[in-house]
């Protein structure tokens, strides 16, 4: 018996047990089942009018079949039982972000926007579902649909600084794609050279508390004449203007020796990947960011996931201390935890807002961070009978 037939089999006796049991609630229907995403609780707990949809029992029955066949790894067949149980209730705000997560895992990122974008349609108080749908557009690199949703998570929302670091992402994007006369709607690739006009705006900003040069006088015969002496300010602005057109043009068009420089690729396809570190058996460590996991490339080149998830969320800085244990700067998280090489996890601190870099120092016995919230440096005291460990810098 064939696929087909066995779901057509399995929803011809759940209308018939539906005919013959009308008095079975749909409350205890729900109470067995569980979201995909664990953190999205799937029962509404909200008081708005949106977040009361009860499904008819014949729906919920197809909707846990289909968290039923995902559970067992059967994607397919949950696709088609959520898709069924939507057809016979439009407004199952569950199933339709479901079918979001699944896409999405699937990195499907046009079918998950459809879907979380009608979850979002009935509940728009929903921010795991604005969350979600606002991550598929960044993915898609659509930055105004990313910008526009992000931009909605409220400070209480436990994704509140993903969402903040992904807007205010969106919108570098979105400025270097318009500086660069783009009409492509926010969903083109930035240009290297649009990368660079961002830097030297910034550069020619710095003079000063915010200085910024004036236009060319395209006539200099006919410009007027300063009324007071030029201030050293006004001095030093072309000058930095200069330097930062010639950083432009080195990044823009870099040098023949630039393309030729040969680089070795030891491994690719890291999912967003940032810190780096390694210890003394000579194994290096790679953060990945966008997927909560810390990889490792042993001596010998062999590579492997470390640890992921379990305490790990968005981490940024890697640092290793003499004993092989790694501390990692989880910068969604606002903390920083420690990983022994047995995979045993503490936390070092979980008061530090959007962490960034780590450097351990083995003379000290003392690690250091940057932390973004406050725009400081930190030093922490990982001995164990510290008493005050992080002190401001």
């Amino acid at each position: 018996m064939n696929n087909s037939l066995v779901l057509n089999f399995l929803i011809t006796i759940l209308f018939f047990l539906t005919n013959i049991l009308p008095a079975i609630s749909v409350d205890n229907v729900n109470e067995n089942v569980k979201p995909i995403n664990q953190e999205k609780s799937l029962v509404p707990q909200d008081t708005n009018a949106k977040s009361e949809f009860n499904p008819k029992p014949a729906s919920a029955s197809l909707y846990n079949l289909g968290l039923k066949s995902y559970e067992q790894g059967d994607a397919k067949s949950a696709i088609s039982f959520f898709r069924r149980a939507i057809d016979l209730d439009p407004e199952f705000v569950d199933a339709y972000y479901n079918l979001g997560a699944i896409f999405k895992k699937q990195k499907n990122f046009s079918l998950a926007i459809d879907a979380f974008q009608k979850a979002y349609n009935i509940n728009n108080e929903d921010y795991e579902t604005a969350f979600e749908l606002a991550s598929c557009y960044f993915e898609e690199r659509n930055y105004q649909g990313a910008k526009k949703y992000f931009s909605i998570i409220p400070q209480n929302f436990p994704k509140y600084n993903e969402a903040k670091q992904k807007m205010d992402l969106s919108t570098q994007y979105l400025a270097a794609i318009n500086n660069q006369g783009s009409a492509s709607g926010g969903t083109a690739v930035i240009p290297k050279e649009s990368q660079a006009q961002l830097l030297t705006d910034t550069l020619t900003k710095a003079v000063g508390g915010g200085l910024e040069t004036q236009p060319e006088n395209p006539n200099p015969a006919t410009a007027e004449q300063p009324s007071q002496p030029q201030t050293p300010e006004a001095a030093v602005a072309p000058v930095l203007n200069d330097q930062a057109q010639l950083l432009v043009n080195n990044l823009a068009k870099p040098s023949k020796e630039d393309l030729t420089t040969p680089i070795k690729t030891i491994t690719a396809n890291f999912n967003g990947p940032t810190g780096i570190a390694k210890d003394s058996k000579n194994n290096l460590y790679i953060g990945n960011f966008a997927n909560d996991r810390i990889e490792r490339i042993t001596s010998d080149g062999k590579r492997e996931v470390f640890f992921e998830k379990n305490g790990i969320k968005g981490p940024v800085g890697l640092a290793i201390d003499k004993d092989d244990n790694l501390y990692v700067a989880n910068y969604s998280s606002d903390s920083i935890i420690k990983i022994t090489q047995n995979k045993e996890v503490s936390f070092i601190s979980n008061k530090v807002i959007r962490p960034y870099y780590l450097l351990y120092d083995l003379l000290s016995n003392k690690l250091f961070a940057t932390i973004q919230g406050n725009d400081s440096l930190v030093e922490i005291n990982t001995s164990p009978d510290s008493k005050q460990p992080i002190t401001a810098r």
